[in-house]
């Protein structure tokens, strides 16, 4: 009965920690914007499906040849879900293509990108994958980690809280490299992040649902 009762609730449970996934619930829009100072990226998204989501995405990358920006439309899947008793785990796909903008100039550019997490209201494992192919200007690839844990268990009703690391690879940028430690709070449908990597950069990161 105890095992039962927590699988109804669960969702629930992990909710807040899901709101900055490509998909959420279904019917929900979304606000993401994750903000340092050699990169920002940002989503507005509505989850027309319980496994699939449409995106507006705007993307800004300072490179040594300049800055790029990136403009387009997005559709994110889950491909995969798993609802342990305690965890869940996931796997989405996404897709863009639109317009970017470098040196004056104006061109076609896509992106495609993959992301994975597992996460208990104790521990959190993240990690993801994307590439721009731009018609002008280098192409962007970009790698993240992440590996968190919690020093509470909070209740939905609570502010939770998690210490982070987070470990980020864009050769093709000013900064090739950054570690990050990072808090993350939430409350319900509203995240906040931010850190400082150690080399000084700081990082902000906002999110919310409804």
């Amino acid at each position: 009965m105890q095992k039962l009762i927590f699988f109804l609730i669960s969702p629930f449970l992990l909710a807040p920690a899901a709101f900055s996934h490509p998909v959420a619930y279904q019917g929900a829009l979304g606000v993401m914007t994750w903000n340092q100072s050699f990169m920002t990226d940002d989503w507005i998204t509505y989850s027309f499906r319980p496994d699939a989501a449409v995106a507006a995405r705007h993307m800004r990358f300072d490179m040594p040849e300049g800055r790029m920006q990136f403009y387009a439309p997005q559709l994110d899947y889950l491909v995969k879900r798993w609802n342990g008793t305690y965890y869940q785990s996931n796997i989405y796909v996404y897709g863009a293509y639109g317009t970017a903008t470098f040196q004056n100039q104006n061109g076609g550019a896509g992106l495609g990108g993959i992301e994975a997490d597992s996460e208990s209201r104790k521990y959190f494992i993240s990690g993801k994958y994307e590439k721009m192919w731009a018609n002008l200007g280098p192409d962007f690839y970009h790698a993240e980690f992440r590996l968190g844990a919690a020093p509470y268990e909070a209740e939905f009703n609570e502010i939770a809280s998690w210490f982070m690391i987070q470990y980020q690879y864009h050769p093709m940028l000013l900064k090739k490299e950054a570690i990050t430690p990072l808090i993350r709070l939430f409350y319900k449908s509203v995240l906040f992040e931010t850190g400082v990597s150690t080399d000084g950069d700081w990082m902000l990161n906002f999110m919310f649902h409804f």
